[in-house]
């Protein structure tokens, strides 16, 4: 079945949906005197296995330009998805403000002046190697010359891995996606990996600031990148603010060492805490 093609404006900001997402990461300098800055940026790509050479756009106008230029180094972090809301918000302030609501901790490269974000999984320690330029705009290849990663990264095979390192993706404006999974090409079943999944029944007697508290849990738990899904049941009201307290129910779905691990971290859940019925299994996903 084929479906009809129709023009996409030559506007990247009017790309509903963009069919390139560009991958955030953030980019650490310092200038001339040491003073350091962090930026997120979302349009960078390999550029060249000889190197390595990396590239990433940037404007003219942009502290990370002028840094870069005047000391020839950078560090490109790779932030996961835990930080995609910090790395958002970074994108509304400048300078050492941006530094000091970001909440980052900025920790010494091996081999480059520019810092490296702590928080961020991953590291490429780059020096300049040239700029192209467009206009206002400019793309900057940078050799990279030291890497590191999170050892938690490094762990079983890539469907782990790449949920441990879970990268994040700028979509539009307002909208990011992220990557959970590796999937093989032309496997019967693409993934193998393992979750539980938690299921919460209904509890007549619930408060809403235990349901408030509970969803504060499940976004404790998604910064520390072992949440990987949750919802509420769908049967009555979609939204979870409007869900009728008697009639709350609903799953969410984690990452953890072993079924006991899980179990303890279901325990700290408030619901859970103030009565609620709750099942937790092992499930592989496969799709």
């Amino acid at each position: 079945m084929t479906s009809e093609k129709v023009p996409l404006v030559l506007d990247k900001d009017a790309w509903h949906p963009s069919v390139l997402p560009g991958q955030i990461v953030l980019v650490s300098t310092v200038d001339s005197d040491g003073e350091p800055n962090v930026a997120p940026k979302s349009w960078i790509t390999m550029a060249a296995f000889a190197g390595p050479i990396l590239a990433f756009g940037c404007n003219k106008e942009h502290t990370t330009y002028r840094n870069v230029l005047a000391t020839g180094e950078f560090v490109v972090n790779i932030p996961g998805e835990p930080l995609a809301d910090r790395a958002w918000e970074m994108a509304r302030h400048h300078g050492l403000q941006r530094l000091e609501k970001s909440g980052l901790t900025l920790k010494p490269a091996a081999k480059v002046a520019a810092p490296m974000v702590e928080e961020c999984r991953a590291h490429l320690e780059c020096v300049l190697d040239s700029v192209k330029e467009f206009g206002d705009e400019v793309l900057i290849f940078g050799r990279i010359v030291a890497g590191s990663i999170d050892a938690s990264c490094l762990e079983g095979g890539p469907p782990e891995q790449y949920f441990a390192l879970r990268p994040i993706f700028f979509l539009e404006e307002g909208y990011y996606g992220s990557l959970d999974t590796a999937k093989r090409a032309g496997a019967p079943w693409p993934t193998e990996q393992a979750h539980f999944v938690v299921a919460i029944g209904r509890h007549d007697d619930v408060v809403r600031e235990t349901v408030e508290h509970h969803v504060e849990y499940l976004q404790t738990l998604r910064r520390r990148g072992s949440l990987w899904m949750a919802g509420p049941s769908s049967t009555q009201e979609t939204a979870a603010a409007n869900l009728r307290l008697g009639d709350l129910s609903g799953m969410y779905v984690l990452r953890a060492s072993s079924l006991k691990a899980a179990e303890a971290v279901v325990q700290q859940d408030p619901l859970v805490a103030a009565g609620a019925p709750v099942s937790v299994r092992a499930w592989t996903r496969t799709f």
